[in-house]
């Protein structure tokens, strides 16, 4: 790709990034969550994969990497649905309103799923530049 694509790429990366953690840890007081959080973090890997071509990004994202951490992410929101589940009683009794920790685990299972999220549409984005 052009030089003036591959800056832009690597100075916006990090804003994109940002953007989706926001989106995630806030996702339970404003419009967000973990799925329009994940697609805003894929968005900044696959930004950096299309302009960087996916050969030079390799090294640093592997497709395995992003395969074995949507594994853990997966087992992670699993475990926190059932914790979720077994002490939803005495977590109720915790919250107040319009606070960052309001929705309990919710902030918790936003940012898990928006890892699971972002990594599965990583490795399918990897998997139509490979083919």
């Amino acid at each position: 790709m052009n030089i003036i694509v591959q800056t832009t790429a690597r100075v916006m990366f990090p804003f994109i990034l940002m953007f989706g953690v926001y989106l995630a840890v806030y996702g339970h007081l404003t419009p967000g969550g973990g799925f329009p959080a994940g697609v805003v973090l894929a968005t900044a890997f696959m930004l950096l994969i299309i302009a960087y071509k996916e050969r030079k990004i390799e090294h640093r994202f592997t497709e395995i990497g992003f395969l074995d951490l949507k594994t853990l992410a997966s087992f992670a929101l699993l475990l926190l649905i059932v914790l979720g589940v077994s002490l939803r009683f005495g977590l109720t009794s915790t919250q107040a309103l319009f606070e960052p920790w309001s929705g309990g685990l919710t902030i918790l299972s936003n940012i898990i799923g928006s890892v699971v999220v972002a990594t599965a549409f990583v490795v399918v984005i990897y998997s139509i530049i490979k083919e």
